[in-house]
């Protein structure tokens, strides 16, 4: 039998709450966000009427549509690479975003966002791995580029770091990451206390992720299904 969103919720739901066991913490202390790019309104909207409110998408121009479309009270996490032109959309539909990794970016952001008396949620894009694929300021970087936001870029309210980790790493691997991105997370909030999320952790590693002290898990397809 096809597990349905209602089924596969209440099993990811679940993993959460024996990870939150496993690490001795709070189950409300983990935001999960469902990764709804090029999902159909009709998903997102079977999402939210089971208890869902936080999304996340990639592309400005599909969060733009979709957060017309979709119910108000939705939170819209913007979780994709920044363009420079795309800032005004983002600007106006997210409330958090995931993907603060270049100066001239949040300049942009924090101008738009200006215009329109708004504020966001923001975490700085790291990236750990140091892969010429992904985008996301490098390990020593975060502690000074956090002090350059925090100075200059009022309408972005830091708020800590997300991580796209190696997929296919090895089990080794994947544990010294996360030793490594626990480690950085801890010399940030040193200097800044109230960068105390974390985004990190996908379908494949949410749970070890939670025990690293994830408090933000992204999932996509094992909880929303194929995408269309």
């Amino acid at each position: 039998m096809h597990e349905n969103i209602t089924d596969r919720f209440a099993n990811i739901s679940n993993k959460i709450k024996q990870a939150c066991m496993q690490s001795q913490r709070s189950d409300d202390e983990v935001k999960l966000i469902a990764v709804s790019k090029l999902q159909s309104i009709d998903v997102i909207n079977s999402a939210y009427e089971i208890g869902i409110k936080d999304f996340g998408e990639n592309y400005a121009q599909e969060l733009s549509k979709k957060s017309l479309e979709c119910p108000k009270d939705i939170i819209w996490h913007f979780i994709g690479p920044i363009q420079s032109n795309k800032v005004n959309l983002i600007a106006e539909c997210a409330q958090w975003v995931h993907s603060i990794d270049r100066e001239k970016v949040a300049k942009k952001l924090n101008a738009a966002l200006d215009i329109k008396g708004k504020k966001v949620h923001s975490l700085i894009q790291v990236n750990i791995d140091r892969e010429e694929s992904k985008a996301g300021i490098y390990p020593e970087e975060v502690v000074e580029f956090a002090r350059i936001l925090d100075a200059n870029y009022p309408n972005l309210i830091l708020e800590g770091l997300m991580f796209m980790p190696k997929i296919n790493a090895s089990k080794e691997a994947r544990i010294n990451t996360m030793k490594s991105i626990n480690t950085l997370h801890n010399s940030l909030i040193a200097v800044f206390p109230k960068c105390k999320h974390l985004s990190l952790g996908t379908s494949g590693d949410f749970e070890e992720s939670i025990i690293a002290g994830s408090t933000i898990i992204r999932i996509g397809e094992s909880l929303l299904g194929a995408r269309s």
